[in-house]
């Protein structure tokens, strides 16, 4: 999660995705996404059903909806990073051999 990451969105509905694993617990995370040489902020909606995924051959939750009201370059602003918390698989039994991921290694996805 690198800090002011700037992308362009055109107008749409995404997906906000985390990579990495299946287990993920976002505690006080969010993000918030600010329009270059504007005025607008755009916060995005928790999912209440977390789907779980692939993305770029890794696995991914599905953890909020972001909605994109007007087409322009958009900075991401991670609020609490630190609070993301993602282990590989989401099953009892192998959740207690594996260790979180490092804050460092998660990867967010927009699409």
């Amino acid at each position: 999660m690198d800090k002011n990451q700037q992308l362009e969105l055109p107008v749409g509905i995404y997906s906000l995705k985390v990579l990495g694993g299946w287990k993920v617990i976002t505690n006080n995370f969010s993000l918030i996404l600010r329009e270059i040489n504007g005025e607008t902020i755009i916060k995005p909606r928790e999912t209440f059903w977390r789907i779980q995924s692939f993305a770029f051959g890794k696995r991914a939750k599905k953890i909020a909806s972001v909605d994109i009201p007007k087409r322009a370059t958009y900075e991401i602003e991670f609020l609490n990073p630190s609070d993301l918390k993602v282990k590989k698989s989401n099953l009892i039994t192998l959740g207690f051999f594996q260790n979180y991921l490092p804050t460092n290694e998660i990867q967010i996805c927009i699409e």
